[in-house]
């Protein structure tokens, strides 16, 4: 697990690297349960501590909201850097069926032809609006 209150996360992950973006990071508590929020995103980075080999692995699944985005990436990143987006779907609009809290398991292999996942060392999430994450996770 990178972040998440329900599994154990992999330690010294750093969700707020100075890339030089404008976005702000908080943990705000939802309900008992901490979040991840990216305020004003235009981009942001999550380095980890040491690589990490991801290569058993078949998904990266990924629990998020957002009310107010148009635009959503997922990157991940080996070295190089070597990154590949994946584009996460957003609300469209008021009335929108897609509103409230979406849950992704995303393939590897939507990544592997670009990043090595025996080395990853960073996320990106590009976009706008304001975005909460939680369980972001690998697995089978």
């Amino acid at each position: 697990s990178v972040f998440s209150d329900a599994y154990t996360n992999v330690s010294g992950t750093d969700f707020n690297p100075n890339w030089g973006q404008s976005t702000a990071v908080s943990q705000p508590s939802i309900a008992g349960n901490t979040t991840l929020l990216y305020a004003g995103l235009n981009y942001q980075g999550t380095a980890f501590a040491s690589n990490l080999d991801v290569s058993s692995y078949g998904y990266i699944h990924i629990d998020y909201y957002t009310a107010n985005s148009t635009s959503l990436n997922f990157f991940l990143i080996s070295p190089g850097p070597a990154e590949k987006a994946y584009a996460l779907s957003v609300p469209s609009g008021v009335g929108s069926t897609n509103n409230g809290w979406q849950s992704i398991d995303i393939p590897l292999s939507a990544f592997s032809s670009v990043v090595d996942l025996a080395n990853v060392f960073q996320f990106k999430v590009d976009g706008n609006g304001d975005i909460y994450f939680d369980n972001i996770y690998f697995h089978n």
